[in-house]
């Protein structure tokens, strides 16, 4: 065979193997790396964080049964559930885990502490104070996500703004949440510089919770829920409260204003798990989590007109020209 023969041929193989290893290829869906994400949630209100998480991921190319794989075994509904399923999520040996709230990032990160399996974590209220990073900046070791803003002033103002006549609140919140406690010292600083008078109540469990709200007390105008899943996750509840009573119920993301709230200045769930699919995408191609710094989610304005309604309250057109989100009555 001459040289030219020889040429030819290495280039034909070199051709085949090039064509052998392009997507959509037997050969390469064979060696393709499928990844397997593990997903920690702590109360039911936040699967529409993973949700948001999942579509974000699947926009930079990762498809659920193709390239990538969830293991989800449902909502967390108490957190002294959360060690018991991180164990069995790591037994699974996932690529990295997503780790919902405030609890759920701190039992993600306690599970990881020797394996490093990174974590992506959100929404958390301040995973500084909590201990879960070491700075926003440089978060360091194998965990990163994405962390709230100090909104509970301006959700306050807010509250103020639509009912200018509001002087009392109804603040339940559970002092063995550390999310919640966070919570209780914002709206406290929040209710001074507005000269406010806040009613604060223990709600440590579900049975507490129905007990306040069957002994709401009175001369309150409003109803405020701290960021708790636990206290959250009732919130149709608090909802037909504040109907009965014709107060109001502010809430801190929009799938509470969704469930009856009268309005919230918050995230939106769905969009906060975008923003940590997005940091995801990063480390499954090879960042290193402890150097992405904590990203902090958008707030937006939300009010529920048909629980306006309801209640036989009028919100001025200029406040709904700033909001976000209007749920209309049909």
């Amino acid at each position: 065979m001459d040289k030219k023969s020889v040429a030819s041929l290495i280039m034909a193989i070199l051709l085949s193997s090039i064509l052998s290893w392009l997507p959509g290829s037997a050969e390469a869906k064979e060696k393709q790396h499928t990844v397997v994400v593990a997903a920690l949630v702590y109360g039911q209100h936040n699967i529409v964080t993973l949700d948001g998480f999942k579509a974000g991921l699947r926009e930079k190319g990762f498809v659920e049964g193709d390239n990538i794989t969830y293991i989800f075994e449902g909502a967390v509904g108490s957190k002294e559930k959360l060690g018991a399923m991180m164990e069995q999520l790591m037994a699974k040996n996932p690529d990295l885990i997503f780790a919902a709230t405030t609890p759920g990032a701190i039992a993600a990160q306690k599970a990881t502490a020797k394996r490093k399996i990174p974590v992506v974590f959100g929404p958390v209220n301040d995973p500084m104070v909590s201990g879960i990073v070491k700075d926003q900046k440089m978060p360091g070791d194998n965990i990163t996500g994405v962390m709230l803003t100090d909104s509970t002033g301006k959700q306050l103002e807010w509250a103020v703004r639509i009912s200018p006549t509001l002087k009392t609140i109804l603040f339940p919140y559970n002092p063995n949440d550390k999310s919640s406690l966070i919570s209780f010292q914002k709206i406290k600083e929040a209710t001074a510089t507005l000269n406010i008078e806040m009613v604060a109540r223990q709600t440590r469990s579900h049975a507490e919770i129905d007990a306040l709200i069957a002994d709401c007390p009175e001369g309150v105008d409003a109803l405020f829920l701290p960021r708790d899943a636990m206290v959250m996750s009732r919130v149709k509840d608090f909802a037909e409260l504040a109907l009965q009573r014709k107060i109001i119920l502010s809430g801190n993301r929009l799938e509470m204003v969704k469930k009856g709230s009268l309005f919230s200045f918050g995230f939106e769930g769905y969009e906060l798990g975008k923003q940590m699919a997005r940091l995801a995408d990063l480390i499954l191609h090879g960042k290193n989590p402890g150097e992405l710094p904590v990203e902090t989610a958008e707030d937006y304005l939300a009010i529920n007109l048909k629980t306006a309604k309801a209640m036989g309250m009028t919100i001025s057109e200029n406040i709904l020209r700033q909001a976000h989100t209007i749920i209309r009555p049909e």
